[in-house]
């Protein structure tokens, strides 16, 4: 763990989300200088969910695209429960889905091409990237997302780099996004609709999956006293 805990803590790492988080505020600011106000966005936003209401695939295929780029990947979620709220199990399923082609391209991506190339670059040196024991593998998932504000691309990216075993990582993955995952498309539908059963269904999912988070952090921090500074 110790090893994790000194690669979450290295300052390239620190610098990257730093660089993620001033690419959002310029995005906002961008936004701001151009007129962009409350009704131009409401405007919007009728037309794309017009939209996607009569194309399905192309919310679909943001969802599993798009995640693997600096994008808001709740903002999706929402997105998926407004529009298809009339189906809100089957919209489920269909996050669901998403998230594991989204984690699957994005971890093969990082762990084949990426770090090949990587290698080729580092082979004329003495350096090398470290492979993890097997048991470091399922602490640095957990840590990873499991800790607020580290953005779901850059832990697709980073775990396929370090080539963590794919079954792992993807069944981790999977448990640790999917329940809040859910929750989120749930409450979004049950807003954009006014129906309470749905709405109730998915904060309760949101509050499990938070409860769940926070017994599980504190189960390392105990076991593992490096990984509670590992917080980016």
């Amino acid at each position: 763990m110790e090893k994790v805990g000194k690669l979450l803590a290295d300052r390239r790492v620190k610098l990257a989300l730093v660089l993620a988080a001033l690419l959002g505020m310029s995005g906002m600011w961008a936004a701001w200088s151009m007129g962009v106000d409350l009704a131009t966005l409401k405007h919007l936003w009728r037309e794309a969910e017009t939209f996607l209401i009569a194309h399905p695939v192309v919310l679909f295929l943001a969802l599993t695209i798009l995640p693997g780029l600096p994008v808001p990947t709740s903002a999706l979620l929402l997105t998926a429960g407004v529009v298809w709220r009339d189906r809100p199990v089957m919209a489920c399923f269909l996050v669901l889905v998403a998230l594991f082609l989204n984690f699957t391209w994005t971890y093969w991506l990082a762990a084949k091409p990426a770090r090949g190339l990587v290698e080729k670059l580092m082979a004329a040196t003495a350096i090398q990237i470290p492979d993890l024991p097997r048991g470091d593998y399922l602490k640095l998932i957990l840590v990873l997302r499991l800790t607020p504000g580290v953005p779901m691309f850059f832990q697709n990216y980073l775990l396929g780099f370090l080539r963590a075993p794919f079954l792992l990582y993807v069944s981790v993955s999977m448990l640790c996004t999917g329940i809040v995952g859910c929750g989120i498309v749930l409450s979004g539908a049950g807003l954009s609709d006014g129906r309470i059963l749905p709405l109730l269904t998915g904060m309760s999912l949101i509050i499990l999956g938070a409860v769940l988070t926070h017994f599980i952090r504190s189960k390392l921090s105990k076991k593992h006293p490096t990984a509670a500074k590992t917080e980016v």
